[in-house]
């Protein structure tokens, strides 16, 4: 695919696709004559064909602590702009906005399964992988064998440049984040409990309602009714031993949340609150779950984060 090419399906998705307050923050012109530069929010974004891959430049001074954004064609950058072709595999153009700080991370926690860091290479070869549905993918170097999509870190929402309009969490960077801040792979993680009561004790007639809000504003990742007990609500967590913990803390509330919204007693058998996660073998997440009686529940990530069929 040739750039101008490339620069095309991903400028055209944008301004076809996106609200007007996301499409007033591109600007098509490009900063220093790079014919593949474009300006979002007034810094300077960079097209990535796919060529075999798509061949990512990166700043090899990030793995000596640097912050510095990665230069192409005399320049700097602060966006990758990756088109993602139908071609053959999908059933539509897509694209991937991504922060350099986001690279940066994906690029330092490459595990090289193969013995080679790749830390003598200004360009590393990546796959961008789409779920069926073609909503979310998954970001695979190219060392990594095919398939391996077991690192909730690397899911991407595709077409996402309304996440730039709210920005990520403290601490996190556009690239993995949704609109209002969520993970595509919290997200897919909430989808598939909401999808499979039996893994979480309930019968299949169990109805789940997904962002379920209660009267304060609060409102719960999954909330089950039609079940006995009556109700049971889940915390969605990604990984972490904080985040786990966190997630507790919200599960002792949203099951206090779900009692009083259904006008049961405070303290009642008919309400059940769990936090579901990818992984929950934490020493003080374990004793605080005990301590207030909110089980955890660990999800086998490969069935979630499944690759493309």
């Amino acid at each position: 695919m040739k750039l101008a090419e490339a620069a095309e399906i991903v400028l055209g998705l944008i301004w076809a696709g996106q609200p007007e307050a996301a499409r007033s923050l591109v600007d098509p012109r490009s900063p220093d004559g790079d014919p593949a530069k474009f300006l979002i929010d007034r810094r300077p974004a960079r097209v990535i064909q796919p060529y075999d891959g798509w061949p990512v430049p990166i700043n090899l001074g990030w793995f000596s602590g640097s912050y510095d954004p990665p230069a192409i064609s005399g320049g700097t950058f602060h966006w990758y702009a990756f088109a993602i072709p139908k071609r053959r595999r999908y059933a539509a153009d897509h694209y991937l906005i991504c922060d350099y700080l986001q690279m940066r991370e994906w690029v330092r926690s490459f595990a090289a399964p193969r013995g080679d860091t790749h830390r003598d290479h200004y360009r590393w070869r990546a796959d961008l992988l789409l779920y069926p549905g073609e909503q979310e993918g998954y970001l695979r170097w190219g060392d990594e064998p095919p398939g391996v999509t077991d690192l909730p870190g690397r899911v991407f929402q595709a077409d996402n440049l309304a996440t730039i309009i709210t920005p990520a969490p403290a601490g996190q960077h556009v690239g993995g984040y949704g609109p209002g801040g969520e993970s595509a792979a919290h997200k897919l993680l909430k989808l598939y409990v909401a999808s499979h009561p039996a893994d979480f004790g309930l019968s299949p007639a169990a109805v789940a309602h997904v962002e379920y809000s209660f009267a304060t504003g609060d409102r719960v990742d999954v909330m089950f009714t039609n079940h006995l007990p009556d109700r049971t609500v889940i915390e969605v967590e990604v990984e972490g031993e904080h985040e786990i913990c966190v997630g507790i803390h919200q599960a002792i509330k949203y099951r206090s949340l779900a009692a009083a919204d259904a006008g049961y007693p405070l303290l009642t058998s008919r309400v059940r609150s769990l936090v579901a996660a990818y992984a929950t073998d934490y020493a003080r997440a374990r004793e605080l779950a005990d301590r207030y009686d909110i089980p955890l529940i660990s999800v086998d990530r490969s069935k979630v984060l499944t690759g493309p069929r």
